[in-house]
């Protein structure tokens, strides 16, 4: 069961490890290439240790040969050592090119298990809860910024680059062991502090740059993109927006910076502690190293194999920019595991989803729709948009549901597809429940009131309703869609993008794009849906066109179950039936902008009936009529 999105900071516990969420992801991404670069890292880190060893015994070798002569077995050993000191330095820069190389196709590949990832996050449940709530938009977002951030994108192939560091450190544990057991566990506890106190400073940082900041960066975002943007081009050059945004822009980017950097500077302080045992400790060992130097306890050549030892104990302290750069991996990668687990998701995305295969072209078959005393309110409200509602429309019935804005038309059309559960109550498909069952949702076509207008090839516009499958009479759901002279029209038929932003591609009408709407709708009848609604979506058309666009659809209902909402009375008055919306006790007056809490049905019939019953719909009706008459017969 999900939890509450307010909460999801308290699930954090699931990520705790964060580096190994990180490895999981990379071996999910993969495999086999994480094994090379495994192995490469052990070479590298292997040579360096090599080359240490080396290096002491080539010193310790050559001061026997100076005393030994050129010829001696001590020259001879020498020249063999150094042989074996010049391979070890060249190995390790070897590996290393090599490494990065297969870094280069694995990073992408991690990427690209990234992006799934993100995207399963957001399409993988049906409802759409954690996209509507801003703390799941928060952080849907930031997963997404994350994977254009260049630290983020470093810290992929950097992980290969830290496990070599680390495995270097070991390799100088080691040989400063040979000098004296107890001084590299010292000097490793020391560095294991200093590096806990950076990595928590650090995650700070970065924590305040995923959750802190998620809304500034947001809302910087969205003002940049105002200002770059086509779709609010001609408006902010119109009224002269441009010098307002861009401020807008600078001063939310700055104040988000602003709390990363106060962040930052009152975190420094805590690191200041481990870095100054971290130096009494190392100076404590490089004085015992002198001093048995020079009591004879240790030799020239051991000198500098246990001087190197100290020096590359620094692997376990570093945080340089790739140890920045991984944390900042580790960090995007641990929050978006977070997040699933709030929305009940396991970190590593499944199988894709079945889907439902369209059904034959023929003849579609109605569904039957059922709310059963239904309560929903949006997270937030303090009282419910529908209470205990209750409305069930017989297979092959045309019904109208109206009322003023706000009283929940649009929320009941949400229910039907299963966007929202409600909170009592039942939603039924053909007994079937939308919120749970795939094949509920498959009966539904929706035109919503802010429909998508892809910027694809016309096909793709209308067959994206059957799931982008490919359908075979295409030209009669244009025809009975009213959308075959508009493809007719346009240069490259079926094939032209409708958009004006791609070559070659063109820009529709808002009457030209509702037809559009309407064929994918059909299409996706076409596919096995037994309900189609239609959201306002002509709420920015004239009266004419609506009503046109309206009975067209009422003509074409054989087999149907259809659903209109609109606020134009006028425009529905031929459905076999029209249901009244309105607040528990009060008519459908008020609530305007504000919604109206606790609707339901308050009248149910037909237009005559309704009419002649002289209640909140005849008035209604009467009103625009009047409003209609006095403009002239213009709406």
């Amino acid at each position: 069961m999900p939890v509450p999105f307010s909460a999801w900071r308290s699930v954090r516990c699931a990520a705790r490890n964060r580096y190994l969420l990180h490895l999981r992801l990379w071996w999910h991404a993969a495999p086999g290439l994480a094994i090379v670069c495994v192995a490469l890292a052990v070479v590298r880190a292997g040579a360096i240790t090599v080359a240490m060893v080396a290096s002491g015994h080539l010193v310790a070798s050559i001061d026997e040969a100076v005393r030994a002569g050129v010829d001696s077995a001590a020259a001879l050993g020498s020249w063999r050592w150094l042989m074996l000191t010049v391979a070890a330095f060249v190995a390790a820069p070897v590996a290393g090119a090599v490494s990065r190389g297969v870094e280069e196709v694995a990073s992408a590949r991690y990427l690209a298990a990234y992006y799934d990832l993100v995207v399963d996050t957001g399409v993988r449940p049906h409802s759409v809860t954690h996209l509507e709530d801003p703390a799941g938009a928060q952080q849907l977002g930031s997963a997404v910024e994350a994977s254009r951030d260049w630290l983020f994108l470093r810290g992929i192939g950097g992980t290969w680059d830290a496990l070599s560091n680390k495995l270097n450190g070991v390799g100088a544990l080691v040989v400063v062991a040979t000098w004296r057991w107890w001084a590299g566990p010292v000097l490793l506890v020391g560095w294991l502090l200093l590096s806990r106190a950076v990595a928590h400073w650090r995650s700070v940082v970065f924590d305040d740059m995923i959750t802190e900041t998620g809304l500034g960066r947001r809302r910087a975002s969205y003002l940049q993109g105002l200002l770059v943007g086509r779709a609010a081009a001609k408006e902010v050059r119109l009224y002269g927006l441009g010098g307002w945004l861009l401020d807008g822009f600078v001063n939310a980017w700055q104040e988000t910076m602003a709390v990363v950097s106060r962040r930052r500077l009152r975190g420094v302080g805590s690191t200041l502690p481990p870095l100054a045992v971290l130096l009494v400790l190392n100076a404590a060992a490089f004085a015992v190293l002198t001093a048995d130097t020079a009591a004879g306890r240790v030799s020239t050549g051991m000198l500098v194999t246990v001087v190197q030892g100290i020096l590359g104990l620094s692997a376990f302290g570093r945080q340089d920019d790739g140890e920045t750069s991984l944390g900042r991996t580790v960090s995007c990668v641990a929050a978006l595991a977070s997040f699933r687990t709030a929305l009940g998701l396991p970190f590593l995305p499944g199988p894709p989803q079945a889907t439902l295969a369209p059904a034959a072209a023929g003849t579609p078959t109605a569904s039957k729709v059922e709310l059963r005393d239904v309560t929903f309110g949006y997270p937030g409200g303090d009282r419910p948009v529908v209470e205990r509602l209750r409305l069930t429309i017989p297979a092959g019935q045309s019904v109208a549901v109206v009322g003023v804005n706000g009283v929940g038309k649009s929320t009941i059309v949400k229910l039907l597809c299963g966007l929202w559960p409600p909170q009592a109550g039942e939603v039924r498909i053909d007994g079937l429940d939308p919120a749970v069952d795939a094949a509920a949702r498959h009966r539904v076509s929706v035109i919503f009131q802010e429909f998508l207008r892809f910027g694809l090839p016309a096909r793709a516009n209308v067959e994206a309703g059957a799931g982008w499958c490919r359908i075979g009479d295409l030209d009669r759901i244009a025809t009975d869609a009213g959308t075959d002279h508009i493809v007719a029209g346009l240069e490259y038929g079926w094939e032209t993008i409708l958009s004006a932003e791609f070559t070659g591609g063109t820009d529709l009408s808002g009457g030209q794009w509702q037809r559009i709407a309407l064929a994918r709708a059909l299409a996706a009848v076409r596919a096995g849906a037994g309900v189609l609604v239609l959201d306002e979506p002509t709420a920015a058309l004239d009266v004419r066109a609506e009503v046109a666009l309206f009975e067209s659809l009422l003509r074409l209902r054989e087999g149907l179950t259809t659903i209109l909402i609109s606020h134009r009375l006028s425009s529905v008055r031929h459905a076999d039936r029209i249901v009244v919306l309105g607040a528990v006790g009060g008519g459908v007056a008020g609530g305007v902008g504000g919604g109206v809490a606790g609707a339901r049905v308050i009248e149910d019939g037909t237009h005559t009936e309704l009419l002649a019953a002289g209640g909140e719909y005849a008035r209604m009706f009467r009103l625009q009529a009047s409003r209609f008459a006095a403009a002239g017969g213009v709406a």
